[in-house]
């Protein structure tokens, strides 16, 4: 069992595929239109740090109020 984390395997590459593929699909389909796929990945960049932020204002309210 020497092989490596596969927790990472699996989350970058087994559940993260869909989101690889729909990325691919977006910049080099047909027809070329740049506009539509931009604005999707700044909807995805928006919605993650969106969520990160929302993670990070939520452990610091869970360390303030259990952990003074």
């Amino acid at each position: 069992m020497n092989g490596g984390p596969i927790g990472l395997w699996l989350i970058f590459g087994v559940v993260l595929s869909p989101v690889y593929l729909t990325l691919i699909g977006w910049l080099f389909g047909r027809p070329r239109e740049l506009r539509l796929p931009m604005i999707g990945l700044g909807f995805i960049a928006g919605f993650t740090a969106l969520a990160w932020g929302g993670m990070a204002a939520f452990a610091k309210a869970v360390e303030l109020l259990y952990f003074p």
